[in-house]
């Protein structure tokens, strides 16, 4: 009797944690963009409706490939306007809740055609990570970033890392919520087999699904720590002052320019607490023995909110 109702309770947990699968992932990004994720919380009056946005990602599409074509036959003025409206178009659909990485990068690829690095930066690591394994997104980023006027200094992850942990850069947030929970209902399925049929050989089985699952969580626990506990920006204005205190009464520390990449350490009215991930010069007169950390000082400073995009 006792194993009959643990096989039920099981039971209920499996059905439970499939049904809900769907619903978790209902709302993920799609590879289609015809599948638009929506995800609107404004004024019902200013919403638009799924097949209004596949709409307007269609003509901003064609806008932009009639720009690349006035580029190509050096009609400047006329390319401009192009891209401005393909821009336009693009910015109403995210900001009526569809966000899909495929919105992001072509966003990124007409800023970048405009000249306005910091915004194609911008939207191309909000790309990066609804759509991580796109070549060409990861090609078009790198050359945004050489074309950029501030000298960067090493900080993405080493690629040894990368290849050892291979799926935490190839799976988005969505795809590893969805390996944990696919995990977790195969070890489901494998112990109930395992009470109801006794087969000792499926604790092998066992184990490896439970630090597949230990690992699935880990990584989605520091995805979502890296995405949202740790705030990114991109400098989207042509050039600003870092300066030492937030206000404009405070001395400039360095410039800095459109694309340069920073962590937001935090934050005071209309200024950002930035540190930036550019090579800035240090004070001559700094010891060799302190050198690393009055370089880490020399790179941290105060931007205004407006200069600096979120990613």
């Amino acid at each position: 009797m006792t194993r009959v109702r643990l096989s039920i309770l099981f039971l209920f947990i499996i059905f439970f944690m499939a049904s809900g699968m769907q619903g978790a992932f209902c709302g993920g990004p799609k590879s289609e963009i015809q599948n638009l994720p929506s995800t609107q919380t404004g004024d019902p009056k200013s919403e638009i409706s799924k097949d209004e946005a596949i709409k307007l990602f269609t003509d901003a599409n064609e806008k932009y490939l009639q720009a690349a074509k006035c580029i190509a036959a050096r009609n400047n003025q006329e390319a401009e306007l192009k891209l401005k409206e393909a821009a336009s178009q693009y910015e109403t659909i995210l900001t009526h809740g569809f966000g899909h990485g495929q919105i992001y990068y072509n966003l990124g690829n007409t800023y970048y055609r405009k000249g306005e690095l910091g915004r194609a930066i911008l939207n191309y690591r909000k790309a990066q990570r609804l759509i991580p394994r796109n070549a060409d997104l990861n090609a078009n980023l790198r050359l945004a970033k050489n074309s950029t006027e501030d000298k960067e200094l090493p900080n993405e992850t080493p690629v040894v890392v990368r290849r050892i942990f291979f799926w935490f850069f190839l799976l988005n947030g969505n795809e590893l919520i969805l390996l944990a929970v696919s995990l977790y209902v195969v070890l489901m399925l494998l112990l109930f087999f395992l009470i109801v049929l006794k087969y000792s050989w499926l604790k092998r089985f066992m184990i490896g699904f439970s630090v597949g699952l230990f690992v699935a969580v880990v990584s989605l626990g520091i995805k979502i720590y890296e995405e949202q506990g740790v705030s990114r920006g991109v400098v989207t204005a042509s050039k600003c002052q870092v300066r030492y205190g937030p206000g404009e009464e405070y001395e400039p520390k360095f410039e800095i320019h459109d694309g340069a990449e920073c962590l937001i350490e935090g934050e005071k009215d209309d200024w950002y607490n930035v540190y930036v991930f550019v090579g800035v010069k240090q004070d001559a007169e700094s010891k060799t023995g302190t050198e690393e950390k009055v370089a880490k000082e020399v790179r941290k400073g105060w931007l205004q909110k407006k200069d600096v995009g979120v990613i």
